[in-house]
């Protein structure tokens, strides 16, 4: 949430506030969108925005802090099965997701189905090697974390284009 403190409220603006640039006047999907803090700055700039939470709570709350903002709507949906059409979406944004699901072949086949061919996906997963192995601790909520090198393979499955961070250069699987 916005009261949050230390660094993992500096880490959480700033992944949306980079990809807001990325969303200005296009149709969004926040898949995931927890309490609905990164939705809401999405549709300061996007013309609509999708924002779905497995959680009735979250989804809850999201409506009632969130709900007056006119290009925004939530609703509960469970992103391995997304209730949109093919093609819909200029852009899926999803942070933190991947890592707290089992079926991560499903969700990133969800993505690309209500993605349009020119939309992209915005994603972030911690690296297991820094998050978990370097500091020698474990989320008990997290039911498979990836390593770098997984994520990337996970990703190639199902996107022909990809960039990563540390990748200036578009890279093309085969």
């Amino acid at each position: 949430t916005p009261e949050c403190v230390r660094e993992i409220c500096y880490e959480h603006f700033h992944r949306y506030a980079l990809a807001a640039r990325w969303c200005a006047n296009m149709r969004i999907l926040d898949a995931a969108c927890g309490e609905g803090y990164g939705a809401a700055l999405l549709a300061s700039s996007a013309s609509s925005v999708e924002a779905v939470d497995i959680s009735e709570d979250a989804v809850e709350h999201a409506c009632q802090r969130y709900g007056h903002i006119e290009a925004l709507h939530f609703q509960v949906a469970d992103c391995t099965s997304l209730p949109f059409s093919d093609n819909e979406f200029d852009r899926v944004v999803s942070f933190e997701t991947l890592e707290h699901l089992a079926a991560q072949d499903q969700l990133l086949a969800e993505f690309r189905r209500v993605l349009k061919p020119d939309g992209f996906l915005i994603l972030s997963s911690p690296d297991k090697a820094v998050y978990s192995d370097q500091q020698i601790t474990s989320n008990e909520f997290h039911i498979r974390e990836l390593y770098r090198e997984e994520l990337e393979d996970l990703i190639k499955r199902h996107f022909g284009a990809w960039r990563s961070e540390e990748h200036t250069s578009e890279l093309q699987s085969h």
